[in-house]
């Protein structure tokens, strides 16, 4: 289903449709969403280099050794995509540190905020 190739220069998928099943997949039936920058994005501007645009990408870039899977899809604005570049496993964008982590068990990437020392994390010390 999910293949590497550039269109608009964008590691994308084939087609619209199969971008927008992984919208439905992510975010429901949803018209705007943010991806985990917290940047937004609008359902119809898939591929479209605008305020709302988004690409769909891998978490572990192909030219780092990534694996072509939905496993490793990330929905990205545009612009983090631009940002983020082949940054891995450690991504800065906006001066915000994200770390990407594989979980081998059911084998699929996963995306967390690193934190910083001004921010809460729940626990007082």
């Amino acid at each position: 289903m999910i293949l590497h190739e550039r269109r608009h220069g964008f590691p994308t998928m084939t087609d619209n449709k199969e971008a927008l099943m992984i919208w439905e997949h992510e975010y429901g039936n949803k018209e705007y969403a943010y991806d985990f920058t917290g940047k937004k994005i609008k359902r119809t501007d898939y591929l479209v280099k605008n305020q709302v645009g988004w690409v769909i990408t891998y978490l572990k870039p192909l030219e780092l050794g990534g694996e072509p899977n939905i496993g490793n899809t990330i929905i990205m604005h545009h612009r983090s995509f631009e940002e983020r570049a082949l940054q891995y496993p450690k991504i800065i964008i906006d001066t915000e540190v994200y770390i990407v982590h594989h979980c081998e068990k059911d084998d699929y990437y996963y995306i967390e905020r690193q934190l910083n020392d001004d921010d809460y994390d729940g626990v007082i010390i």
